[in-house]
């Protein structure tokens, strides 16, 4: 029950050592955020390791991901949508708590656009 500025549910990516069936449900500690503007529109990814996994958990921070993660992210998502003749920015990569932040940001604006 998330909502970003995007108008979609907060996306996450996880990050583990095993592959992850698709709509399978993963307990995941969260790492940091990555800043994208997607065709002109804010679309933050949160980055988060999966909990169980040992051979991603001891990873705490962003500060923690050899620089060539970060590289591999910025490149992936600059790319994906190149076919589409779209336009995608990373603007900033940010650590754990300003992920928090706008994990919670995006709880507030779904619970205000979807009033119980």
């Amino acid at each position: 029950q998330t909502l970003g500025l995007d108008g979609d549910p907060l996306d996450i990516l996880v990050m583990c050592s095993e592959s992850i069936q698709p709509l399978c449900l993963v307990e995941a500690t969260v790492i940091g955020n990555m800043q994208m503007i997607d065709t002109g529109v804010a679309d933050d990814k949160i980055i988060a390791v999966a909990t169980k996994d040992p051979g991603v958990n001891y990873i705490q921070d962003l500060a923690a991901l050899p620089k060539h993660f970060i590289d591999v992210f910025r490149n992936y998502f600059e790319q994906y949508k190149v076919l589409e003749n779209k336009k995608v920015e990373i603007d900033d990569f940010q650590d754990k708590a300003a992920a928090f932040v706008i994990i919670y940001e995006a709880i507030e604006y779904y619970k205000e656009t979807f009033p119980k």
